[in-house]
């Protein structure tokens, strides 16, 4: 098997690898996460300390099942005044516009005051620095921060510094003017008296400013802050709770609320006796004149004529003829009031408006129950509709019983309009038939019954009216509202919930780890860095013949000085997967290359000879790197002569070949630095060199040039057995990979191989490190360590790497 398609099939198998590597990751970088994240709990409490104390406060209202007014269910007949009550009704009118605007309009917060602090302001409330007047009809616009600062008991300075938004455009207000206490401040945008408040203990250090408040913004918030519920399941009260900084704000705003809702209530409940009142006085004002104009006449002709009563007869004929005239006028005002009932049933506030059917001498049972539903059903969705969208469900719902009260009203109204028309013929035809009675009668007689009819006719009407209005009265005294306070709110039972220091501090140190972690993911992917091996093998399909840990050492030759280091024991590894990759005996050129100066390649190529030649083997390390020669200041002697002078003929072989101070290791410099490094190297002359060196040595080490920066590597490789090409890691970029990977596929360089160098292991999280071991002559296996976890891999001797 193909030495790529082992180790392409090893990964394939660990396909949890990724996620190991991202883990270990941020696991390196524990100590950031701790720092940020301390500093993230210190910054939570701090904020929690200096945030301000919000308080919930609660209260409770019962709603009855059923409203009768002290049992006078019956006073209006065939009235059914018997509701039962929808909690969640009541829920929605607690929530709706109209009663929370009504609320703020009734506790005048058309102002708000607060103290300026270090890290937020403090509202106050109750207790103002300065009492504000606003000037009738003039302007004050809402939502800017007016800072007042005294400048003695009589003058003081306005600031006024923000933006403001009228018909659509926005607006910087900034000025600062001057004013006096108790006298009209008057500008473009505001226009109020301001006045010491004597009460107030002030500090000279604080600093005031107040805000002319939009009580329709006011008002939303105020609605979204309230939150009501069901007190239990199969219970018929409602919860009300509130949120707020100002405990006595809160209290405040719930007790006015509940007392408006109350109001509301009973006012809703009152609407129609109070329209019967009001109708039952205007007819009375002009039956009153009536009745006094005809006892007046009455009596004048009575005077005049003297005449005290009427005859029998005459007295039966004009008690039958008032009889009906009632009955005549009375129809007439059912009729009449039918065919404008009927007219209004599509309008809402003429419906509201409208009087009792009780009070025209309607009688009918479903009539009354009817005109009651429709105005009630008319009230609920007047509630309804300042809380709720138009498609909400409980407003359609609502709406489709409007439509069907209103059309079974509809056809029972045609049916009583038709049956008053025909009642009002039947009684006119009466009247008449009596009429031809009295008109038998004498002339004195007959005048003294038409002015007497008019009279009687006056005061049984005064009568019946004065009865409805005392019944429509007690009704109205009488009825009760459908809810009732239980617990209301109080400064005493408010509840601290916050700010929550714990919460805060897990926030802040939530927020604080996000700062590492993000750093990390941002630095990640801002970085093509080779940060693995694992990173590397998905880079390329070449074989990683060794991974080399990290230089901890100030040594040139760890291999040497510390020769039972891990280092060591890494060079040792490729050493012996160097050994397959050079399985003949005429194998033995080995070039060592980076793609970018920094990669390690003269460590490397160092090293790699010292730990060949402590294997008892003849190695010549030869510095090829001709443009920048480094071998020498290791080795602490002269470059006056090396390669360049050999090929330039100024040198033989024997001449530039130094031993060192290690048994086995032999030592030819890169020479001066030429003028013309690439033509030197193409020449003949380097493959002689070559050649001798193969036929004198078992290894022959290239330290070479940056293969994509000159030609210089390129040139040399060709002529190696395997070409090692150094991966640093943290520094060699997956471009660098990619060149290497073009070298390879163009088959430019035989035997290409990786090394990965100077691995930052970690024993605490990212990293790895590898050992290697074997014979030169059977198969060898190294050891991986990656993260602390260990891993062994196996070379065969008949592996090719190609």
């Amino acid at each position: 098997m193909h030495i790529t398609e082992e180790r392409k099939q090893y990964s394939d198998q660990e396909d949890e690898i990724d996620l190991r590597e991202i883990f270990f990751k941020f696991l390196a970088h524990w100590y950031w996460f701790v720092l940020f994240g301390v500093l993230g709990v210190t910054g939570g409490y701090l904020a929690s300390k200096c945030s301000q104390p919000i308080y919930r406060l609660e209260s409770s209202v019962l709603v009855k099942e059923e409203s009768n007014g002290m049992g006078l269910e019956n006073l209006y007949d065939g009235f059914d005044l018997r509701r039962n009550t929808n909690i969640e009704n009541h829920i929605l009118m607690l929530k709706s516009y109209t009663l929370n605007r009504q609320v703020l309009e009734n506790l005048n917060w058309q102002i708000s005051w607060y103290k300026e602090g270090y890290f937020t302001d403090v509202s106050l409330y109750r207790n103002y620095p300065y009492n504000v007047k606003k000037l009738d009809n003039r302007r004050n616009l809402n939502g800017i921060s007016l800072y007042i600062l005294p400048l003695s008991n009589q003058d003081y300075k306005v600031i006024a510094d923000g933006k403001v938004v009228e018909e659509g455009l926005e607006m910087d207000i900034e000025f600062e003017a001057l004013g006096k206490f108790g006298e009209p401040f008057e500008n473009e945008y505001f226009s109020f008296i301001l006045t010491p408040n004597d009460r107030f203990i002030r500090n000279e250090k604080d600093e005031f400013y107040f805000v002319f408040n939009d009580l329709d913004d006011l008002t939303i918030s105020c609605s979204e802050r309230l939150e009501i519920s069901l007190a239990g399941k199969n219970a018929d009260g409602i919860l009300l709770t509130l949120e707020g900084s100002v405990p006595q704000r809160e209290v405040d705003y719930l007790n006015e609320l509940i007392r408006v809702y109350i109001g509301y209530g009973l006012q809703q409940k009152n609407r129609a006796s109070e329209n019967t009142v009001r109708f039952i006085d205007t007819e009375l004002n002009g039956i009153a004149d009536s009745l006094n104009l005809a006892g007046r006449y009455l009596t004048d002709f009575r005077s005049r004529k003297g005449i005290v009563d009427l005859s029998q007869e005459a007295g039966l004929i004009v008690d039958k003829l008032q009889e009906m005239e009632k009955e005549k006028l009375m129809g007439e005002r059912r009729f009449a009031y039918f065919r404008n009932l009927r007219r209004y049933l599509g309008d809402a506030d003429r419906i509201k408006q409208m009087v009792a059917p009780s009070v025209e001498g309607v009688t009918d049972p479903a009539m009354n129950a009817l005109v009651l539903k429709l105005g009630e059903l008319y009230g609920k969705r007047d509630v309804l509709s300042y809380s709720v969208q138009n498609n909400n469900p409980g407003l359609v719902l609502l709406d489709k019983e409007i439509r069907d009260t209103r059309q079974r009203l509809g056809e029972n109204l045609n049916s009583l309009i038709s049956n008053s028309e025909i009642e009002l013929e039947e009684l006119k035809k009466d009247i008449y038939r009596v009429n031809k009675q009295l008109a038998a009668l004498p002339q004195t007689e007959q005048e003294l019954i038409n002015i007497k009819r008019r009279f009687d006719l006056n005061n049984k009407l005064y009568t019946f009216l004065l009865q409805k209005r005392t019944e429509a009265s007690i009704t109205m005294a009488s009825n009760l509202s459908d809810a009732q306070v239980l617990d209301p709110a109080r400064v005493k039972t408010a509840e601290k919930i916050g700010p929550k220091s714990a919460l805060y501090m897990a926030v802040g140190a939530m927020l604080g780890g996000m700062i590492p972690f993000l750093w990390i993911v941002i630095a990640s992917l801002f970085n093509d860095t080779i940060q693995s091996q694992e990173q590397l093998e998905r880079e390329t399909k070449l074989s990683v013949v060794g991974s080399i840990p990290h230089n901890p050492y100030d040594k040139e030759l760890p291999v040497v000085d510390f020769p039972r280091s891990a280092i060591t024991e890494s060079f040792r590894g490729l050493r012996t997967n160097l050994q397959y990759l050079l399985p003949a005996e005429d194998q033995k050129v080995i070039a060592v290359h980076s793609t970018v100066p920094g990669e390690g390649k003269s460590f490397s190529s160092l090293n790699l000879a010292g730990i060949l030649a402590i294997s008892q083997k003849k190695v010549l390390l030869v510095g090829v790197d001709l443009r920048k020669p480094r071998l020498h200041e290791v080795f602490g002697v002269s470059n006056d002569q090396g390669v360049s002078t050999y090929l330039i003929n100024q040198n033989t072989f024997d001449e530039i070949v130094q031993p060192t101070e290690i048994k086995n290791l032999s030592l030819v410099l890169s020479g001066p630095i030429p003028p013309n490094p690439a033509e030197l190297l193409e020449n003949d002359l380097f493959s002689q060199f070559l050649q001798e060196a193969r036929k004198r040595f078992d290894y022959i080490v290239l330290d070479n040039a940056p293969v994509s920066m000159v030609t210089d590597g390129i040139l040399v490789g060709r002529n190696a057995d395997v070409n090692l090409f150094m991966v640093r890691h943290k520094v060699s970029h997956k471009n660098n990979v990619k060149f290497i990977n073009d070298v390879a596929e163009r088959e430019t360089l035989k035997q290409v191989a990786l090394v990965f160098n100077d691995i930052q292991y970690k024993g605490s999280g990212y990293g790895n490190r590898s050992y290697g071991y074997g014979a030169g002559d059977g198969d060898g296996y190294y050891v991986e360590e990656y993260g602390g976890v260990s891993k062994m891999r196996f070379w065969k001797k008949n592996i090719s790497s190609k």
